[in-house]
């Protein structure tokens, strides 16, 4: 109907544009809407140019007689009219509309005809009325008062003279005089008094004060004989109040009194009736609480002062006080009103009455009574209680406020060993509990703790969230602090959970990223900032800066969460990620939440647009970073955002290195746009390491290898020490490049080929000027830079090497790699050919030469000078086992400079003290000897870190100042090269090596300790250094077989995923290796059969019963090596996981498709259990066949028996082999960081695979002899349920599932039995006794075994005592007893310890 009104109203107003002489604006049509519908038609014009003012009159006219209604009426929001008000109002009288209350009270009135006598008429002449809340009306002034003409003088200054009042202690004096309820002049007004402009207004006080003794005198008259008059006081508790002055309410309290004392009591009465009739009870309580609440103050004593602490104010109100006039200023006023009195008012003395002032229903303050201003001075005020009535706003000394001036209270003592709430300060510290800090530096506050200094972190969020700009700022600034020192391990030990955990639970990325869309560069600086701190660290991208040039295979770390490292988890999140708010993705993964949020745009953003400070350019360019080390999908994401990379190339890495040539540090500069960034760099690399398709993407979209090339060209003899900026962006520079090589791309081969005439310059400065052993602290930025050109000249070696086979491949048009279609490409051959890199190895050779003779000379090194010389080892050994597949290849001239090498560099090295001093400072920096625990405990699931700093703050010792790892790493595998490539090297240097004591201790510390930090990424250097020991010993011999052999033993669990290729080797060469197996062969044949004298085979329902003699057990195991070796290798790495990591060993650059090591759930190649973990595959296969059976509902037929297969048989029996010589032989190496039940409860996996597979002879033997090992020397009391493997849901329901089992399938084994009774033990739980005698009892009649067979394992008190006091067993017990399902003769064990716990607690009973 609107729109059918308004599209008429369209038509009018065009039909009627038509005749106008002028079009109708927007603004006329609008007015037309709004006005009513019978005025529409008349059509009003504006004034408009040409009109003279008798138009303008007329359309006066014509607009006056229409009489519109005026769109808004004025109301007087004020209910009080006065006498004036009401004569304003029409003849009729008329009222507006009555409230609800008014409306009943009027209609009783005219019901029971009874006078409205409610407010009583003022005694006064209507002139002299004021309203109280009236209406505003013009002050009406005097002509006595009137301004005389003021005539300025003539200045000859050209203005006239300003006049100044006079000083405040002149005009005071007039102030001094004045009385109270009389509104002293303002300081105008004084001055105009005094010059004589007007005259000064005295106070009438006659016509007051003579209506006042009238009044008096007319109630005194009349009340004199009434005791009721006189007891209604001399003041009114009702009207008292803020507004009412102190004479208007005197004088309305006598015009009441006069108008009841002309009364009779009878009309009293009736007038107090209908008053009461027409108040609601609550009102009538109100008056009645004002009464009493006056009595009660009067009841407490009088308020006279002593009179030398009178001033002139005060003096007076005591003479008007004994005139009768006082106020009782003790009264209370209604709800919402406030008692104003003078400062003087206040009480000064002992006895004087609490005063209570309530502002609202919530608030209440109330003043000191007099009694407490001797405690509160011992309290310690700062201020004297004189002082403080002077400040502003405190005419009424409050308690609460003087408290807060005094000390601060101490904290409450805590009880023995009691935690407390962590307090930080502004730099991110936790204070102690009871630390006294100058409230100077603002840590304390009035809430929870105010004793205690410092801010929670609730407490700091809520600055977080303010709106006060300089809170947020300074909340954010604050929470960055603490996430920093939190990353740096400083809270590890004293707050626990973690700090970053409960940062994230509390809702931190939210409210960074919420500051970081802020405008303010306060805010969102210290957003990044925060940011920062909390996803990335500083101290692991510094260690990984430090160990680029010697990790093996230059590889980079991926960096996630446990969840998105779990591939169930994963592929779960994927699938349900549209559903999940953002709050619940951060739950799960942190950097995925952010990327969900949109967090690249706003970097970039910040970057292209904002430009913010040095500081923060670095910060973002940190967390982009980290998100791209998440996975590569992140890393997609980056690059994929729109005028991200661009913004970066453009600002960051610029063509235009002057900026840098003055020798100053990025840091101290004020803007680093047009500045070239190493931090832009290590993004690009990390992007680049991702994959194949981002490196060559970000090489042919944005020709990043312009830039890189401009950077290497910077030589380090011209730019100097000043210049570190240079230098550490030529080190960045050559990474990346590094980077590129890993792939074969071709543009990285083009900048090698036309850059090699200065890369040899520069090998020739390193050669001629830079030394190892002098100035090492002002050649640290040389020594990086030409570890990493060593670096980029190895992956161009590994190019080059590809190219003999790359070319006889394209030529018989053979395929190399499968594309995504699964065809074979043949590829093209890379640029560089071998012959390219046949001048670089003689002068990296002399370069070697020199710095090993340095260090033969010296008594200190770097780390990075022993950096640089590992560069050139690692360099080398490239070259030469590349050499030999080429086809130039000579094998004469191969092992004559591999003897010269050898013979004239390695060996004089070999045997310095030099060799020994380095090998001296292994225990002290290793890794997995160090008792540290990982930096990663303190990560919370959804965010994970490197953990670079330890928990308890301490740096991983493989990367400290002095540690040997940088050259004894790449030295040491050089050295094995050498060695497969010459088998006839002379042994006796590297004998010197193998058969040192600093390397045995070292092997014996590593074999004894728990590897807490085996799974550190760091530590991928010390396996690969112990494995090349393990190596040279397997190939020149060692007279210490047992220790190498229990060191690979202890090693195969410390291998991390990406190295699965050192398994393999371990395997053949020393794990599964005959010499190393000799002091075994030697001890079973000694001892033969005296170690297990006492043990008689358990017997087995088949045919082929099992064995137990150790030499038995013993050859079999060494007759069968090679088996095992075939066997563990193809079940414990997978095919796929062999050929990658022989890819990144070999340093394969045409099949790389990526050089960073993504995170999963385990960071370790195998587990600590890693005998039997086939076993554990072969169940899980096993358990997935049933699984898809029971789905199908297919009967089984032959092919889906349960039988076990051959090719499973053989794989237990080679494990439980391997388990049986650990278990025996190595027992310290494993047990050191196992325990017994997780290998218990590995074994009894053997009789969950398959229905026959415990009865093989051969198997039970060995699990016998397992068990047998793990019982040994009071092993059975160790062997309590701790933690359950993977595909249990808890122990009882491993347990429960054996049970099972063994009533379907065990024909009585008595192997079998005797694992389902170990955890019948008493110091079990009860829930796996109740399981066996209660839910599962059906297997009771099954157990064959008498106590004499157990007791050889496990003695017969671990099932008797103590005595069994669970009353719901004792009945299971009882029930079985009863039922016969156990009896004497055929279950003597069973029955043995029934009949001992039920005889036992009848017994108890009895008692």
């Amino acid at each position: 109907m609107a729109l059918q009104t308004i599209k008429q109203t369209n038509k009018q107003t065009q039909r009627r544009n038509k005749t106008s002489k002028r079009a109708v604006s927007k603004t006329e049509f609008c007015l037309l809407l709004l006005q009513p519908q019978h005025n529409l038609n008349i059509m009003f014009q504006r004034p408009h140019k040409g009109e003279t003012d008798e138009d303008l009159q007329k359309q006066e006219e014509a607009w006056n007689s229409q009489q519109f209604n005026p769109s808004a009426k004025v109301i007087h929001v004020n209910k009080r009219k006065t006498d004036e008000e009401k004569l304003q109002k029409g003849p009729d009288g008329g009222e507006g509309p009555r409230s609800k209350f008014g409306r009943e009270r009027n209609t009783k009135k005219k019901k029971g005809n009874i006078v409205d006598n409610t407010v009583l008429k003022e005694a006064v002449k209507k002139e002299e009325t004021v309203a109280v809340l009236g209406r505003i009306v013009e002050r009406v002034v005097c002509p006595e008062d009137s301004l005389r003409e003021w005539h300025p003088e003539p200045s000859p200054h050209g203005f006239p003279k300003v006049p100044k009042l006079h000083s405040l202690g002149e005009a005071s004096t007039m102030t001094s005089h004045t009385t109270p309820g009389i509104k002293k002049p303002s300081l105008y007004k004084q001055q105009f008094i005094k010059a004589g402009i007007i005259s000064e207004e005295k106070p009438s006080y006659s016509q007051d004060q003579s209506f006042k003794k009238s009044s008096e005198s007319r109630v005194s008259d009349s009340a004199l004989y009434d005791p009721r008059v006189t007891a209604l006081g001399k003041e009114s508790v009702v009207i008292k109040n803020q507004i009412i002055q102190e004479a208007d309410a005197k004088k309305i309290h006598s015009e009441n009194i006069a108008k009841i004392s002309s009364m009779s009591h009878e009309e009293r009465l009736r007038h107090q009736k209908e008053i009461l009739s027409s108040l609601a009870p609550e009102q009538i309580e109100f008056l009645k609480s004002l009464r009493k609440a006056k009595e009660k103050i009067q009841k407490k004593g009088t308020k006279e002062e002593p009179q030398e602490n009178q001033t002139p104010l005060s003096s007076s109100r005591v003479k008007q006080e004994n005139q009768g006039m006082e106020c009782d200023s003790s009264e209370t006023t209604g709800k919402g009103l406030m008692n104003t009195q003078s400062l003087d008012d206040v009480p000064q003395g002992p006895g004087k009455d609490k005063k209570t002032v309530k502002f609202s229903e919530d608030v209440e303050m109330k003043e000191i009574p007099g009694g407490e201003f001797a405690e509160l001075e011992k309290m310690g005020i700062p201020i004297s209680l004189s002082e403080a009535k002077k400040w502003f706003h405190m005419t009424q000394v409050e308690v609460e406020k003087l408290k807060a001036l005094t000390d601060m209270p101490a904290p409450k003592p805590l009880k023995d060993q009691e935690g407390f709430v962590a307090r930080f300060d502004f730099e991110g510290n936790i204070l102690p509990y009871d630390k006294d800090v100058s409230h100077l530096e603002a840590l304390h506050h009035h809430g929870e703790e105010a004793g205690r200094p410092g801010y929670s972190l609730d407490e700091i969020f809520v600055f977080c969230r303010s709106k006060v700009l300089q809170q947020r700022h300074l909340g954010l600034r604050t929470l960055a602090n603490i996430l920093r020192n939190a990353k740096e391990g400083m809270y590890d030990t004293c707050v626990n959970p973690p700090v970053i955990k409960l940062a994230i639970e509390a809702g931190v990325v939210l409210i960074l990223r919420f500051a970081l869309d802020e405008t303010s560069e306060l805010v969102y600086k210290e957003a990044v900032r925060g940011l920062y701190y909390l996803i990335a660290s500083e101290p692991d991208e510094q260690c990984l800066s430090l160990t680029q040039a010697f990790v093996p295979g230059g590889l980079e770390p991926g960096v996630s969460s446990e969840i998105y490292a779990n591939d169930e988890a994963r592929q779960e999140l994927d699938t349900e990620e549209q559903e999940l708010k953002d709050i619940e993705i951060i739950k799960l993964d942190v950097i995925r939440a952010l990327i969900r949020m949109d967090i690249q745009a706003r970097l970039r953003y910040l970057l292209g647009i904002t430009k913010p400070g040095p500081e923060t350019v670095i910060q973002i360019i940190g967390i982009l970073t980290r998100i791209a080390r998440h996975s590569l999908t992140a890393a997609w994401k980056l690059f994929q955002t729109p005028h991200l990379i661009s913004t970066i190339l453009e600002h960051f890495l610029p063509h235009n290195l002057s900026p840098l040539l003055t020798g100053g540090n990025v840091a101290s500069m004020t803007s680093v746009y047009g500045v070239p960034l190493k931090h832009a760099l290590l993004f690009l690399r990390v992007l680049a390491a991702k994959g194949r398709q981002l490196a060559s993407s970000l090489l042919n979209t944005y020709d990043v290898m312009s830039q890189v090339l401009t950077y290497v060209s910077l030589e380090p003899s011209e730019m100097g020490v000043p210049q570190q900026e240079a230098l550490m962006l030529s080190q960045e520079s050559y990474t990346l490049w590094a980077t590129f090589l890993a792939y074969g791309l071709s543009k990285p081969q083009e900048a090698f080929t036309s850059f090699y005439p200065m890369l040899v310059k520069q090998l020739l400065f390193y050669r001629d000027k830079v030394s190892v052993n002098e100035d090492t602290e002002s050649n640290k930025f040389n020594y990086d830079v030409g570890a990493c050109i060593f670096s980029v000249m190895a992956r161009a070696v590994n190019v080059a090497a590809s190219h003999s086979l790359l070319k006889n491949k394209m030529i018989l048009n053979q395929g190399t790699i499968l594309d995504s279609d699964g065809k074979l490409l043949v590829l093209p051959p890379p640029l560089l050919t071998w012959e390219d890199m046949n001048d670089l190895p003689s002068l990296v050779e002399t370069c070697l030469n020199k710095w090993l003779v340095e260090l033969m000379r010296s008594t200190e090194t770097s780390f990075a000078a022993l950096k640089l010389v590992g560069s050139c080892c690692y360099f080398l050994e490239c070259y030469y086992s590349k050499w030999k597949d080429q086809t130039s290849y000579s094998g004469d001239v191969c092992n004559n400079r591999i003897v010269n090498i050898y013979k004239n560099i390695l060996t004089p090295f070999l045997v310095s003290s030099a060799m020994k001093q380095l090998m001296s400072k292994l225990v002290m920096h290793s890794s997995l000897i160090a008792d540290l625990l990982p930096g990663s405990r303190r990560d919370p699931v959804n965010l994970g870190s490197l953990g670079c700093v330890t928990h308890g703050g301490k740096i991983i010792p493989i990367v400290q100042k002095t540690s040997p790892f940088p050259l004894l790493l790449p030295f040491v595998s050089f050295c094995s090269c050498l060695h497969s490539l010459h088998p006839v090297l002379d042994p006796k240097p590297m004998g010197v090596l193998l058969e040192s004591e600093e390397l045995e201790q070292y092997l014996i510390r590593f074999c004894h300790s728990n590897h807490e930090l085996s799974s550190h990424w760091l530590t991928r250097i010390e396996v690969h250094f112990i494995y090349c020991v393990l190596q040279l010993g397997a190939m020149k011999g060692c007279c210490k077989n047992q220790l190498f052999h229990e060191t690979a033993l202890s090693l195969l669990p410390s291998i991390h995923k990406g190295d699965e290729m050192l398994i393999k080797d371990l395997l053949g060469l020393v794990v599964c290796a005959p010499e190393f197996l000799a002091d075994v062969t030697e001890i079973s044949s000694r001892v033969g059969d005296i170690a297990l004298k006492d043990y008689v085979p358990l017997k087995s329902p088949a045919q082929a019963q099992p064995v137990l003699s150790p030499k038995q057990l013993t050859d079999n195991i060494c007759s069968s090596l090679k088996s095992m070796e075939s066997e563990l290798v193809s079940c414990l790495v997978s095919k796929k996981e062999y050929e990658a990591s022989a890819v990144l060993k070999n340093g394969i650059p045409f099949i790389t498709n990526g050089i960073t090591i993504s995170q999963t759930e385990s960071t370790v190649a195998l587990e600590k259990y890693w005998p039997l973990v086939p076993i554990k595959r072969v169940y899980n296969t096993s358990k997935q066949k049933s699984k898809i059976l029971e789905s199908k509902e297919k009967p089984p037929t032959e092919n889906s028996s349960d039988q076990s297969a051959p090719e499973d048989m053989l794989t237990v029996t080679r494990c439980l082999q391997m388990t049986y010589l650990c278990l025996k032989y190595r027992r310290k190496c494993f047990f050191s960081e196992t325990n017994s039940f997780a290998w218990f409860q590995h074994l009894s996996l053997v009789f969950l695979v398959a229905s026959d597979m415990f009865l093989d002879a051969n198997v039970n033997s060995y699990l016998q002899g397992c068990i047998v090992e793990l019982l040994r020397n009071k092993g059975y009391a160790n062997l309590e349920a701790v933690n359950h493997i993977k595909g249990f849901n808890s122990c009882i329901a491993w347990y429960k599932e054996m049970l099972e089992h063994f009533q379907g399938v065990s024909y009585g084994d008595s192997t079998f039995a005797l694992f389902l009774l170990i955890p019948l033990q008493q110091y079990w739980e009860v829930e796996f006794r109740l399981q066996f005698w209660g839910d599962m009892s059906d297997a009771l009649p099954f157990v064959f075994l008498s106590p004499e067979e157990v007791s050889q394992f496990i003695p017969m008190e671990q099932f008797c005592e103590p005595d069994e006091e669970d009353e719901r067993l004792i009945i299971k017990y009882r029930g079985n007893l009863g039922s016969r399902m156990i009896n004497e003769k055929r279950n003597s064990f069973l029955y043995k310890i029934a009949l001992h716990h039920v005889r036992q607690y009848m017994k108890k009973q009895k008692n």
